[in-house]
């Protein structure tokens, strides 16, 4: 995978296949612990019930999404700056480089396999969230970042429902592979998450994900019965005639900035 790499001695962040720190700063330089998580007011081993105001109960019996890295940065994207890169400019400050299949059912912290690297000045004000299996610009990848199974009912209409979603040649925007074009990276960064936490000498870096936001204002009766009948299926190709209303906004809802929650955890 193509990340960023944090240098502790110049206590900065270098770009990719580039020599030159982006952010000069101050502070320490620390390994991190950095875990993932599900609402916390799941239960472990059991469905999550998702509360509805619409009439739409929502019942999900897996859920699972892979993360390929996590960042924080200290500057605010400038509007009309992100027009061609995937990368926020300014100084990185803390960087998980290892990937994690995280349980969304799961309120339990789940570490990443190695500790990040940190820095403790500035604070960070940005998060992104890296969806990939490998290298982040290249195109092919067959493997769902993201496997829901589930149930849902409204109006007496029982919905059981299964979702895999890659972000792959299927999500590259036309003409994605020509110069100036948008990147398939853009797809897979989640970015700009709003942050507002300190690097600390102790404790680690804790990220939520509520699955329940996977479903917003997804209409469940649009959805095409799947192949053995029983179970209805979100589709994961947008040139499909079956690519409708809740399988759009199931992609959506997973790169929006809200399904993302980051914290600094002190029992980490």
């Amino acid at each position: 995978m193509r990340k960023r790499s944090l240098s502790r001695a110049a206590l900065c962040l270098l770009a990719p296949g580039s020599f030159g720190c982006i952010g000069q700063t101050g502070g320490n330089a620390v390994d991190l612990p950095v875990a993932a998580a599900g609402p916390a007011s799941a239960i472990s081993g059991l469905p999550l019930s998702c509360a509805s105001d619409n009439g739409l109960d929502l019942t999900l019996t897996q859920a699972t999404l892979h993360i390929g890295a996590v960042y924080l940065d200290q500057s605010q994207p400038v509007s009309g700056g992100q027009a061609t890169s995937c990368y926020l400019t300014g100084t990185y400050v803390a960087q998980e480089t290892s990937a994690l299949d995280v349980d969304l059912l799961s309120p339990e912290l789940q570490p990443f396999s190695t500790k990040a690297h940190g820095i403790t000045e500035p604070p960070a004000l940005v998060g992104q969230v890296w969806l990939t299996h490998g290298d982040i610009n290249t195109v092919p990848d067959l493997v769902p970042v993201l496997s829901v199974t589930g149930t849902a009912i409204r109006d007496g209409n029982s919905y059981p429902f299964t979702a895999a979603i890659t972000i792959g040649s299927n999500r590259q925007i036309s003409g994605g592979a020509v110069a100036g074009a948008d990147p398939i990276c853009k797809e897979r960064i989640i970015t700009p998450i709003p942050v507002n936490l300190t690097v600390q000498q102790t404790g680690g870096l804790l990220l939520r994900i509520d699955p329940c936001l996977l479903f917003t204002n997804v209409d469940f009766s649009q959805l095409p019965q799947g192949a053995m009948r029983s179970t209805y299926a979100f589709n994961d190709d947008p040139s499909s005639t079956d690519y409708t209303q809740p399988s759009a906004n199931l992609y959506a809802n997973l790169r929006s900035t809200a399904l993302y929650a980051f914290s600094w955890a002190t029992n980490l």
